[in-house]
């Protein structure tokens, strides 16, 4: 193994990015000037695909480099079961400084076991963040002690709470009433503090380079382009310039900011030209802001310390429906728009970029990660020690071709989702059959979407990007459906052995205090 001392990997995620509102996927709106500055040097993926179409799942696979067919954490109140050793576990267990720094509460604040190995993990998000602190020899520097004591103490009285709010209860439901949402939102830090960790994690950056002792894995999550839709006025002007003249465009955007419910399930009925313009265009204004934000982070990594040795990874770990096919959010489907992201890194020695044009998935970025800092094969659970480089992304360009040909993805139905729908649109869960689960699996340009128990559609991605042309082609479908079930009884066999496991929370304590403060009646 080689000497991990001399090497670093920052990975940035950037929750909720959609790969196609990107300038170097080629949008054609200014939204990201620093990103795409960033990845003309980068070793730029076109294709990769998420595992799975929101956060759980994906960051799961991320983490243990598993499909969700086989670690099988899929709704915010699953545990990742113990048998999988997180790649944060394995870097820090190795010698590796692992940080996180993060703005999503289903990794932050959650009790999920996706920040297990962390040796530091700071969470910008929920009521009482934890974040680095400030070590200054002053007069204020007895209070500043209390202070971090008193705020470890309402973290641990507050996270029971928050996690409650993960299970499809009655937690969870009331928090959705349109009258909580600003509450939990703002004053809960839902989109944590995508400003000073970005900040806070510059300046940790900055001092990894100024040492200049290797041996560091930092992981950024941002939720900025996550709704609710908020950015500054500089932003909604450029990108919604008719925003503050158009009083229809305001108050679908304040009200439908407020309607977390929403959020989640698919549109009763399609939005009209007005609405879908405006939450486009505001989406387009919060990837305008978060990468105008990212400029310091990007140019900390600009040394000549971090370029010869620092891995740098700009990802999503899924996209976000607006409206497309009758879908918000990302709670349902495996449409381009939610599980094609962006992926792109600055590998050190790679002098200029490289743009590898076939299929890849997130999940490589375990092995990837690992390749980097010199594993050269991984013990996973239940298998045989695996080959780190044969899966490693660093070796895509000399294997370009010869790569796996199948690729998949997985839409669970979320329950938090489903429970929505049940008692409020019961209507939608036939119409999306939202119950069932969704899987793709891509072959070439080719792209399989199998509905379980309902439907198999085919598509072009090269004659239909949209998905609205389904081609008729029996044998083609019949033989990527049994690839898909290839794929599903060697996940079975592999999971056979596992046990998963939910949090819950039943503290009659906290459930009384969530009655005082209204969330239950």
């Amino acid at each position: 193994m080689i000497n991990k001392r001399h090497r670093n990997v920052i990975m940035v995620v950037l929750d909720t990015q959609r790969f196609d509102r990107l300038g170097c996927y080629g949008y054609d709106r200014s939204t990201s000037p620093n990103l795409d500055r960033f990845s003309s040097t980068s070793l730029f993926f076109e294709q990769a695909i998420a595992p799975g179409q929101w956060t759980i799942p994906s960051h799961a696979s991320l983490f243990t480099g598993e499909v969700p067919a086989v670690h099988m954490t899929h709704q915010a109140d699953d545990v990742l079961p113990r048998e999988y050793q997180t790649l944060a576990a394995r870097l820090s267990s190795s010698g590796i400084r692992t940080t996180g720094f993060c703005n999503n509460p289903l990794v932050g604040i959650l009790q999920n076991g996706l920040k297990r190995g962390f040796d530091e993990f700071y969470n910008y998000c929920g009521v009482v963040p934890s974040t680095p602190r400030k070590e200054i020899d002053d007069i204020w520097k007895p209070l500043r002690k209390f202070w971090s004591q008193y705020t470890q103490v309402l973290r641990r009285l507050s996270y029971p709470i928050q996690n409650a709010f993960a299970s499809p209860n009655e937690f969870f439901l009331g928090a959705l009433r349109p009258f909580f949402v600003p509450m939990w939102t703002k004053a809960g830090n839902f989109k944590g503090m995508t400003q000073r960790s970005i900040r806070e994690t510059t300046a940790f950056v900055n001092s990894i380079g100024s040492e200049q002792i290797g041996g560091h894995f930092v992981f950024l999550n941002l939720m900025e382009t996550h709704l609710p839709y908020a950015p500054p006025d500089e932003f909604v002007k450029k990108f919604v310039p008719y925003f503050y003249e158009t009083p229809e465009a305001q108050h679908f955007m304040r009200e439908f900011n407020r309607r977390a419910m929403q959020w989640l399930i698919p549109l009763m009925e399609p939005l009209n030209e007005i609405e879908a313009k405006t939450l486009s265009d505001m989406y387009d204004a919060e990837v305008a802001y978060q990468d105008h934000l990212l400029e310091g982070l990007i140019s900390a990594l600009d040394t000549e310390y971090h370029r010869e040795n620092t891995l740098v990874v700009f990802l999503s770990d899924h996209g976000e429906m607006l409206g497309e096919h009758g879908y918000m959010g990302h709670g349902f489907g495996v449409y381009e728009e939610l599980i094609r992201v962006p992926l792109f890194m600055r590998v050190p020695g790679l002098r200029e970029g490289k743009h590898f044009s076939q299929r890849v998935t997130i999940t490589q970025m375990f092995y990837t990660i690992l390749d980097y800092f010199g594993w050269e094969t991984v013990q996973m659970p239940y298998a045989d020690d695996l080959d780190v480089q044969s899966r490693s992304l660093l070796r895509a360009i000399d294997r370009e071709g010869s790569l796996s040909m199948h690729h998949f993805s997985e839409a669970y139905p979320p329950e938090n989702a489903i429970s929505i729908m049940r008692r409020h649109m019961p209507e939608l869960i036939k119409k999306y059959h939202a119950e069932a689960t969704h899987r793709a699996v891509y072959h070439y340009d080719q792209k399989l979407i199998d509905v379980e128990a309902f439907s198999q559609v085919l598509i072009d991605l090269t004659g239909d990007p949209h998905e609205v042309n389904p081609m008729n082609n029996p044998g083609e479908i019949k033989r990527l459906m049994k690839v898909l079930d290839g794929y599903l009884d060697s996940a079975a066999t592999r999971r056979s052995e596992l046990v998963n496991h939910k949090f819950s929370i039943t503290d009659k304590v906290i459930q009384q205090r969530l009655r005082d403060l209204g969330y239950l009646e």
